[in-house]
């Protein structure tokens, strides 16, 4: 693995360098009025006793969130057991929480991934449809190569003008970020 950041600290190279291998904005620059960098809790998702999505619940969770100062709320991720969600669930919920946070401080992101591309591209452009201020993925469950995950962010990024976070789990390293070309340093 490299160690030279050209004098720039290392987080700085790293999310320079992924943010251009993605072609989206910096995820500290501010979308609309929020700025995105900070505390961002993943939110859980609630249920009714019938086993529906509660939705007026999991618009309380953004006025909590707002209440304690975080930055911003993520939705649907692991912790939201997306894997379990329709897709209906999924656009009904990131509609109920963008509608929540409209006039709050914190900055919603909507979490993308899905089990193939054309459905993660699908809840993208939802997203920004919507009026969320940015888009989270995972990575694709079951990718054979780099090439193909970086191939993944990419159409992701390229479905919105939304900056998008890129939450690492499994075989994603930060040696990938190396082979990805990056934006020039200053």
């Amino acid at each position: 693995m490299r160690s030279d950041t050209g004098g720039l600290p290392r987080r700085t190279f790293l999310r320079l360098l992924g943010a251009g291998a993605l072609g989206t904005p910096l995820a500290s620059e501010p979308h609309g009025d929020k700025l995105l960098r900070g505390i961002f809790p993943i939110a859980q998702t609630p249920f009714t006793d019938s086993d529906q999505i509660d939705l007026d619940a999991l618009a309380r969770e953004v006025k909590f969130i707002d209440r304690t100062g975080a930055h911003g709320l993520a939705w649907p991720q692991m912790a939201s057991e997306y894997a379990t969600l329709s897709e209906a669930e999924r656009l009904a919920g990131a509609e109920a929480i963008v509608a929540a946070g409209k006039n709050l401080r914190p900055a919603i992101i909507i979490g993308v991934q899905s089990k193939d591309l054309p459905s993660a591209v699908k809840y993208a452009r939802h997203a920004a449809k919507i009026g969320a201020d940015a888009i989270i993925s995972l990575p694709p469950t079951a990718q054979e190569s780099s090439d193909a995950m970086v191939q993944y962010y990419r159409e992701i990024g390229k479905a919105t003008d939304l900056p998008l976070f890129v939450q690492s789990t499994g075989n994603m390293s930060v040696e990938l970020s190396w082979r990805c070309p990056g934006p020039s340093l200053p």
